[in-house]
């Protein structure tokens, strides 16, 4: 069914509803509970005190892990490629031809 359940969460100080599916209920608030984690260390770690800087800080971090991500992935995709051309290859030379 497209039943939507409707959550509230708070990010950096501020309320957010969102309408999702309710398998996605537990992703969400473990994705708010990483981003208040990181709010709150760099909020520590950093003099700034406005929170537009310290979501942006945030938000580069997780941008980059997630472009270090697509790259391993993009990795084991052209491994795989690789591996499949050379049993291929190993196959035709050893079949004598």
């Amino acid at each position: 069914m497209d039943e939507k359940q409707k959550i509230t969460v708070t990010i950096g100080g501020r309320k957010f509803t969102f309408h999702i599916q309710p398998d996605n209920e537990e992703r969400v608030r473990a994705a708010v509970k990483k981003i208040e984690e990181k709010v709150s260390f760099y909020a520590s770690k950093y003099a700034t005190k406005d929170m537009q800087d310290i979501l942006s800080i945030v938000l580069m971090e997780f941008v980059m892990q997630y472009i270090s991500l697509e790259a391993k992935d993009d990795a084991k995709d052209l491994l795989a490629g690789i591996a499949t051309l050379d049993k291929r290859l190993e196959e035709y030379i050893n079949s004598g031809r």
